[in-house]
């Protein structure tokens, strides 16, 4: 079909996404090489809310996605969402840490490791979420402080309560997931 009509590839269905998009979220290889040996940009087209197919591939966890899409367009790797969230954003929010690694490897490799500080629009970068997730993986690979300790050290260093998410406020209300970094 994209033979045939190669801009087909680029249209967004009525829920937003492209063929790529969609392609890339189910992990079907061979059909994104494919689409990438008709245009390579199409790793960056932007879906709804400004998700790119590399933004779903690491959702999904499609690692042979992933590296195909970085091989093909390394850039790709800078795009944000309309939340403001980078891939590494998306990784550690969905648990994705295999996604996680490969991206940080990937950043290191085009001396972008900058977007590690990039902000979403609450102003969470990566390592705040990482460490509101306890995904202590992620945080793992990360720069130590000012005082030598790695986001997993300062997470270690608060009360458990603190650290499990929950604290009790009065009268038996346990307010829960609580942000503290």
């Amino acid at each position: 079909m994209t033979r045939l009509m190669p801009g087909f590839a680029c249209e967004l269905n009525q829920d937003g996404f492209s063929p790529m998009h969609l392609d890339a979220a189910n992990g079907y290889l061979e059909i994104v090489r494919e689409l990438l040996k008709i245009d390579c940009n199409l790793c960056r087209l932007k879906g709804r809310e400004r998700r790119t197919p590399l933004h779903f591939a690491v959702v999904k966890g499609r690692v042979e996605i992933i590296n195909e899409l970085l091989s093909s367009c390394p850039e790709s790797v800078e795009d944000v969402t309309i939340g403001g969230e980078t891939v590494l954003h998306l990784a550690v929010m969905n648990y994705q840490f295999e996604a996680f690694e490969i991206m940080f490897e990937k950043l290191k490799q085009l001396n972008r490791e900058t977007l590690l500080n990039s902000k979403d629009e609450q102003g969470n970068i990566v390592l705040h979420l990482a460490a509101y997730m306890k995904q202590r993986e992620a945080m793992e690979v990360n720069a130590m402080n000012s005082s030598n300790l790695t986001a997993r050290d300062f997470l270690q260093g608060l009360p458990r309560e603190i650290r499990s998410g929950q604290i009790e406020i009065g009268s038996g209300v346990v307010l829960k997931r609580v942000f503290i970094l």
